[in-house]
């Protein structure tokens, strides 16, 4: 009985060991409980939290992607882009390539060109100067002759032929060239026209009824044209040869019986000129014959002789 009381009471002290055990370990548990439940529920506020970053976490995702599609179709957008200018820029290296190669050309040939145009310039300028002093050379056509000459005149029919004692003549006229430019660069033919001419001289006979010598003076009045031939062999000098045909009326006047006389007569000029500029020095030789009625008895004059002149070229 003892034994089972002791049994007893052991087991009560046991008993009451444990409950107190248990009811420690229940309160832990209960304690453990409300802390793994406030864990729970931080969790729980956590995870919302984490829910609510998640989601934007999403949006940000889908937003952050719909930006890298629209930065990859950008991309894309800029590599055709690229690609195009690529492709532009090698057509353009290679039309730049071209061009260079034009524009050298170019150069080339506007370099030529200069060349050409200064070469031009220099011929016209050359040309010009030519021309300006070929005109200088070729204006002066106007003329005007004073001559001395040594003339002498053949009555015929056995008379004495007299020589002058003195001869002058004056001539004013013009050529006309009969082309313009000169032929081989320094020769022209052409036309000489004397619209004045005008030549007298004295010559000197025994008289018939005076002590002293009679005067024979003879004049001729008219006009020549002919052909002449012009050479320009340097600078400005020119040498002229010219034949002219005279036509004149030729008087006579003589002292020994005061006779005067006068007719047609028909004179020919051949000479020859060299001029430089305005002073022209020439020779002539000058022929011709007129009929005159002398007493009666028709007689034969002829004039024939050589004249020196200087002329002045307008």
């Amino acid at each position: 009985m003892k034994r089972i009381l002791l049994l007893f009471l052991i087991g009560i002290s046991i008993f009451a060991a444990s409950a107190q055990t248990l009811k420690k370990q229940n309160q832990i548990l209960k304690d453990s409980i409300g802390v793994m439940q406030k864990v729970i529920d931080e969790k729980s506020s956590a995870n919302t939290v984490l829910t609510q970053e998640n989601n934007d976490l999403k949006n940000r995702n889908a937003l952050l992607k719909a930006g890298k599609d629209s930065l990859d179709n950008a991309h894309k957008v800029l590599l055709t882009n690229y690609e195009n200018l690529s492709s532009e820029n090698t057509s353009l290296k290679d039309s730049l390539f071209i061009y260079r190669g034009e524009n050298k050309k170019l150069n080339e040939q506007v370099d030529s060109l200069n060349t050409s145009l200064v070469n031009l310039t220099n011929e016209m300028n050359a040309k010009l100067d030519y021309l300006a002093k070929q005109e200088k050379i070729w204006s002066r056509r106007k003329y005007f002759n004073i001559a001395y000459g040594m003339p002498t005149l053949d009555r015929g029919k056995g008379m004495e032929k007299l020589n002058s004692d003195f001869a002058i003549a004056l001539t004013r006229g013009n050529t006309y060239y009969l082309h313009k430019q000169p032929l081989f660069g320094m020769l022209k033919f052409g036309l000489d026209w004397s619209f004045f001419d005008i030549a007298a001289a004295r010559y000197k006979e025994k008289s018939n009824y005076l002590e002293e010598d009679g005067d024979i003076y003879k004049a001729e009045i008219g006009m020549q044209i002919g052909p002449s031939v012009t050479i320009n062999p340097v600078d400005f000098l020119k040498i002229n040869v010219y034949f002219r045909y005279d036509p004149s009326y030729s008087a006579m006047f003589n002292t020994d019986g005061n006779d005067f006389n006068g007719n047609y007569g028909s004179y020919f000029n051949t000479g020859l000129a060299a001029s430089y500029k305005v002073i022209s020095l020439g020779v002539e030789y000058r022929s011709g014959t007129t009929s005159l009625k002398i007493d009666g008895e028709k007689q034969e004059w002829k004039v024939s002789g050589t004249y020196l002149y200087i002329s002045f070229r307008l």
